[in-house]
């Protein structure tokens, strides 16, 4: 049996929708600061439905969600975010090259201490994790199984008003500095205690959703002339 035939445009979205769309794309930011309001069952639901909707190779859907509300694991989730923060935190002294005073390191360090003295307010905190598989193990190329998911669990937290931000401070003790730091067993398996979590499983991203607390404006980007080229890496792009 053939399948129907298409033209170009004809499963385009409505003029409105698309509008709706870039608009969430363009406004699409990290929040770290949130109001002290519960996100609703319903809400939760819809951010990981979508989260589900993403590109999978063969449709393996190697993701799993581990959903915090509960008052006192997202008290025990904040403090070990503080205490992988603060990991960090020694790293960047012991290393300042890595770390260059008015750089952008340092400024992504101190969004996240702020990030860290607050998390213990955050409403929801969703942990994406891989589950790898002898044919699609968790090395990077396993990343484009996950973070697809993760993308699309904040581009539908945008649409209904919520905010979030990735965060991979899980992934501290596999930066090769870090291996001469006291880190005890280490962020990554206090995590996976912490939320029973296999061994075998990978932590990809620590989620921190909620409604934000400040207005969610455009986000500032690189023109697309200076990031893309034609046909050749040395063949700049011109818009037509």
């Amino acid at each position: 049996m053939s399948r129907p035939r298409t033209r170009p445009g004809d499963q385009a979205l409505p003029g409105s929708a698309v509008d709706a769309l870039a608009h969430c794309v363009r406004s699409l930011r990290s929040v770290r600061r949130f109001l002290a309001a519960d996100v609703d069952q319903r809400s939760v639901e819809f951010v990981l439905e979508l989260a589900t909707r993403a590109g999978s190779a063969k449709n393996r859907q190697p993701w799993r969600f581990v959903v915090v509300r509960d008052a006192a694991v997202l008290a025990e989730l904040a403090r070990w975010y503080r205490r992988s923060w603060q990991k960090m935190a020694d790293l960047a002294a012991s290393r300042p090259e890595l770390f260059p005073a008015g750089g952008r390191q340092q400024a992504q360090l101190r969004e996240s201490e702020s990030l860290a003295r607050s998390f213990g307010s955050v409403p929801v905190v969703v942990v994406a994790c891989f589950t790898p598989s002898p044919s699609n193990p968790a090395n990077f190329y396993g990343g484009a199984s996950i973070y697809p998911a993760v993308q699309n669990l904040l581009l539908a937290a945008r649409a209904i008003g919520l905010g979030g931000t990735l965060t991979t401070l899980q992934a501290v003790d596999e930066l090769p500095e870090a291996v001469r730091l006291d880190g005890g067993s280490g962020v990554v398996a206090e995590l996976r205690t912490l939320l029973g979590i296999p061994v075998e499983v990978v932590p990809a991203a620590v989620i921190p959703l909620g409604w934000p607390a400040e207005p969610l404006t455009a986000n500032r980007r690189t023109p697309v002339q200076e990031v893309s080229c034609a046909d050749r890496w040395d063949n700049r792009w011109s818009t037509g």
